[in-house]
């Protein structure tokens, strides 16, 4: 076990805390944020020209939107739903940068690299109005990506407590109740990649502290995980990316092969995979280097919540893509039949 520093002085004072953290940054100004191009329909305007077009194949979904072309290939997505409607990237060799539902970037890149992103949330943190993602930065320690109010950037804050070990991989999720902690994290490590260890983020004596509360040993090299109900669910080849997409007390589990396709499971049903067709300005990757979803996506015009996958179009054109999941997710929940 092996424990990680504190924020170095360079970055805000050292035992500031969580307030401290927050307070320090509180004068920071707005990041750039780019105007929508011309002649580009809304989100919301692409959804409903989806749902208008002829009737899509049961094992197709539509991908309605994307950011523009990005600088550097996407490495990792984060998404928050609800108040926090929000998704976060991670750039290959640069660092975490935040989006609307519009695809719109709307803070300047971070400078801190960071090795993946996992499903954030808004909160409040020490009285002030934030949206976190946890993730890992390139020595494999766990970090939150805070964004809120003014501030130019994400800016990268320590959790505090111990690890396993350099982790490989994270996922996370809400608590299962405001007295579980502020959110969920599982990760696996580099010396054992079979193992998942879980547990809460806490707000303790000022600082955010991970407290490890489970170890499970999958018995096969770990690719991706979810948090799902009361458990943490790793996932072994060959699937390599995972997403929980929770709307109106239903779950859907969102699993990717590398192959340009989606497998989507609902409750106790049988995965079904789907193909992602393009839209009419909304090109799609062969091959996704990453995958987020959430289902409260409060901006954009996705009734039925979205998925986000990070891929390369043709040689160089790196995206964020924006999915249309309703055809699943809007289905009418079954109710049996009354007997006597």
């Amino acid at each position: 076990m092996f424990k990680r520093p504190r924020l170095s002085a360079q970055t805000f004072p050292v035992n500031a805390g969580i307030a401290g953290f927050l307070l320090f940054y509180a004068a920071s100004c707005s990041g750039p944020q780019e105007p929508a191009e011309e002649g580009e329909p809304a989100p919301e305007e692409a959804v409903e020209e989806a749902e208008r077009a002829d009737p899509l194949p049961a094992n197709v979904l539509p991908a309605v939107w994307s950011t523009r072309q990005l600088d550097s290939a996407v490495t990792s997505i984060g998404i928050a739903g609800g108040a926090g409607s929000t998704f976060a990237v991670a750039y290959e060799g640069g660092g975490v940068q935040i989006f609307d539902f519009d695809g719109e970037r709307i803070t300047a890149e971070s400078d801190d690299e960071a090795m993946a992103l996992a499903e954030g949330r808004y909160a409040m943190l020490s009285g002030t109005p934030v949206t976190f993602f946890p993730g890992l930065d390139m020595n494999g320690s766990l970090k939150l990506w805070i964004y809120g109010g003014g501030v130019a950037e994400p800016l990268q804050y320590d959790l505090q407590g111990e690890q396993a070990g350099a982790a490989a991989g994270l996922c996370a999720g809400p608590p299962l109740s405001d007295e579980d902690g502020l959110h969920r994290i599982a990760y696996w490590t580099e010396t054992e990649p079979s193992v998942l260890y879980s547990g809460i983020i806490e707000e303790s004596g000022g600082e955010l502290e991970f407290v490890s509360r489970v170890r499970e040993d999958t018995g096969e090299p770990i690719h991706a995980c979810v948090i799902s109900g009361e458990d943490a669910i790793a996932f072994t080849d060959p699937v390599d990316g995972a997403a929980s997409l929770r709307r109106l007390g239903r779950e859907t589990l969102i699993l990717s092969e590398g192959d340009g396709r989606l497998s989507l499971q609902m409750g106790d049903d049988e995965a079904a995979g789907y193909e992602i067709r393009r839209g009419i300005t909304v090109e799609v990757p062969t091959s996704f280097t990453s995958l987020a979803a959430t289902g409260d996506a409060r901006g954009g015009g996705y009734p039925g919540g979205v998925i986000i996958v990070g891929g390369t179009i043709g040689a160089d054109d790196h995206r964020a893509v924006l999915i249309d999941p309703s055809i699943v997710t809007m289905t009418p929940i079954p109710v049996p039949a009354a007997t006597e």
